[in-house]
């Protein structure tokens, strides 16, 4: 267990020294990051807040971290509140406990991580607490809910907007367009970090425990779910005809009709479905060592599993998308869900290797001079505290 340094730096009225803030983050599933992007996202921001004078906790649900459980990491406070097992209810009951558990902490600055539980928000912002939503993707539009699930979320994106939020962050330029033309409210763009990593450090008993080649096969790294276009990759891949393999890196909350679809779909192809793969350097070497990366998400803001490809020097192939260009702009290739618009663009990379290797080159450069995790944490911090300050508190 890392101890934990102090934040602050000059004497406050309750004995802690500093001229930090005390933020919670709620939103995700917890930290060391054992699951996903919003986990990723917490546990490299957070730490950093710390280093830039701020006391910082994480709030995190059991099962879903990574090795041992802990009170404390990299001088962030770890803690975990219940949440239901159910996949409608779970992520909103955790954020409302997690919210019930904090309220006797004084938190002065809440970081919500999306906005599932949004209507929980309003009465802590009328608690003079300060609230910031990063709005993440649009959760409505993903496939896997219900009619009432979709009207739900809606109704959350708009209480967020209008009633639970001081300020909202968009970590993509399109979401932040879509707030403003939608609600006619402006947003902070904080995009999502990654690390440019050279193919050198790659593991290759990574490679070796799961079976791949270097440079033979394609790599898809998401949840299991319709909205990452999985079936429609699969698909491609199958019909392009390549010698390489395709992997699936990737898992699930509860086992859906998709999946046993996918499973059926890929019976005696050249398609894997690897499971979950978390753990140091785990993820990153299978990158690392893929001929390319290809990528359907349709309806998020900036994926953090993009960026994370774009840094281990991929070729991208992902769906033709306002949020996919804006972060690839020219050093990927696109496809759309038409039947054989991504088989087509395998069989040009399978046969240019030379330019696929140059277009991976160009986006690892890319996520160096962009998407650099200290630049994310400076931006966070100064956005803080700027807000902070409009709401009277001295920072």
């Amino acid at each position: 267990m890392v101890s934990r340094k102090p934040a602050r730096t000059g004497a406050g009225e309750d004995g802690l020294t500093g001229a930090g803030l005390r933020i919670a983050i709620i939103g995700s599933r917890g930290i060391p990051a054992g699951y996903g992007g919003f986990e990723t996202f917490a546990q490299e921001l957070a730490p950093r807040l710390v280093e830039r004078g701020h006391e910082v906790a994480v709030y995190c649900r059991k099962g879903y971290t990574a090795g041992e459980v802990l009170d404390e990491y990299k001088g962030v406070r770890l803690i975990h509140t219940p949440a239901l097992r159910s996949r409608s209810l779970e992520q909103l009951s955790h954020e409302f406990t997690s919210i019930v558990d904090s309220i006797g902490r004084r938190f002065d600055l809440y970081y919500f991580l999306g906005y599932r539980g949004a209507p929980f928000y309003v009465p802590v912002r009328a608690s003079n607490r300060i609230v910031i939503d990063n709005t993440d993707g649009l959760e409505w539009r993903r496939r896997k809910w219900s009619w009432l699930g979709r009207t739900y979320l809606r109704m959350a994106e708009w209480t967020v907007v209008k009633l639970g939020a001081h300020a909202l962050v968009s970590d993509a330029e399109a979401i932040r367009q879509y707030f403003l033309r939608t609600y006619g409210r402006d947003s902070l763009y904080l995009t999502n970090g990654a690390y440019a990593l050279d193919r050198a450090v790659m593991q290759q008993e990574v490679l070796d425990k799961y079976g791949v080649v270097e440079g033979q096969y394609y790599i898809v790294a998401c949840r299991i779910e319709p909205e990452n276009n999985i079936d429609v990759i699969v698909r491609e891949f199958i019909a392009s005809g390549s010698k390489k393999e395709l992997i699936v890196a990737g898992g699930m909350n509860y086992e859906t009709p998709f999946w046993q679809h996918l499973q059926d779909m890929a019976k005696g192809s050249r398609v894997r479905f690897l499971g979950p793969v978390y753990g140091p350097m785990l993820i990153e070497s299978l990158h690392l060592g893929a001929f390319g990366y290809l990528h359907g998400h349709e309806v998020g803001g900036t994926n953090p599993a993009l960026l994370k490809a774009m840094g281990c020097g991929n070729l991208v192939i992902a769906l033709d998308t306002e949020f996919n260009s804006e972060n690839l702009v020219d050093t990927g290739r696109y496809f759309t869900k038409k039947p054989g618009s991504l088989a087509a663009q395998i069989e040009w990379a399978d046969a240019n290797p030379e330019l696929a290797r140059a277009l991976g080159d160009a986006a690892r450069i890319r996520i160096r001079d962009h998407y650099s995790w200290d630049s994310v944490a400076d931006k966070h911090d100064a956005f803080f505290r700027e807000v902070a300050r409009k709401h009277g508190r001295h920072v």
